[in-house]
């Protein structure tokens, strides 16, 4: 098996390192992450610019660009014929609306766009016990209930910090979770600071599993079309 491990952290961050080592034990890694970092770059891609690429040996290369640049090159670039694309461990859970903003999980976005199964992996802010001790065992679980698909990538958020390991896996769906964005002017600039908004702490969802000590696998499906609301919309010109 070839797999393809990409992330938003940056090349040389733990998360990748990690996260490639533990797929070097079931098959051939290939790693293209950013030269630096790119967190909340989503699904961008660089457009206004060529891309600088670095080739660090051990197949290893870095973008000076986006996650979703870095799957592009990987695929089309260096036309890496991979089975599977991979993407983190992210230094920061990746759970509700943060699934939106994350390169995380807009590198896994891309890769789903071209055909390629994909799974995100995200760990509480520098909090890498529990993942370095159970992300074998949530590769194994994958695999051995065959969770992979061409529809829908996996979201893997390990618990939070406090929990020395993890007391399961559970399959989730996505919180309902916001925050609001504040700003204010120092010295000219600009600066923002994140409230979150209340919540509750459903079950079943990956906020719930993530509180209270599991990791949680949610499917996310690629694209933001409504076919239901496509009809309703048909429905009213057709009223006029």
């Amino acid at each position: 098996m070839n797999i393809l491990v990409v992330n938003d952290d940056g090349y040389q961050s733990k998360g990748i390192e990690i996260l490639a080592n533990a797929f070097r034990k079931i098959g051939n890694v290939y790693v293209v992450g950013p030269h630096l970092g790119q967190s909340g770059a989503s699904s961008s891609i660089t457009v206004d610019r060529g891309l600088t690429i670095h080739e660090h040996g051990n197949q290893i290369w870095s973008v000076e660009g986006t996650p979703s640049d870095c799957v592009k090159f990987a695929l089309y670039g260096l036309k890496l014929d991979v089975n599977l694309v991979v993407s983190g461990v992210n230094n920061g859970f990746n759970i509700g609306i943060d699934t939106i903003y994350s390169g995380t999980i807009g590198a896994t976005m891309e890769a789903l766009f071209h055909g390629y199964k994909a799974i995100a992996f995200s760990t509480d802010w520098n909090y890498y016990d529990v993942v370095v001790k159970e992300i074998d065992s949530v590769i194994k679980y994958v695999f051995d209930y065959d969770l992979l698909s061409n529809e829908y990538l996996l979201n893997v958020n390990f618990p939070k910090i406090g929990f020395n390991e993890s007391k399961g896996i559970m399959i989730t769906d996505l919180a309902i979770r916001g925050f609001d964005v504040n700003y204010s002017l120092n010295e000219n600039k600009m600066v923002s600071s994140r409230t979150f908004k209340p919540y509750e702490y459903i079950e079943q969802t990956d906020l719930w599993a993530f509180k209270h000590g599991y990791t949680s696998i949610t499917p996310l499906k690629l694209g933001n079309g409504d076919s239901v609301n496509v009809k309703k919309l048909n429905e009213k010109i057709k009223m006029k």
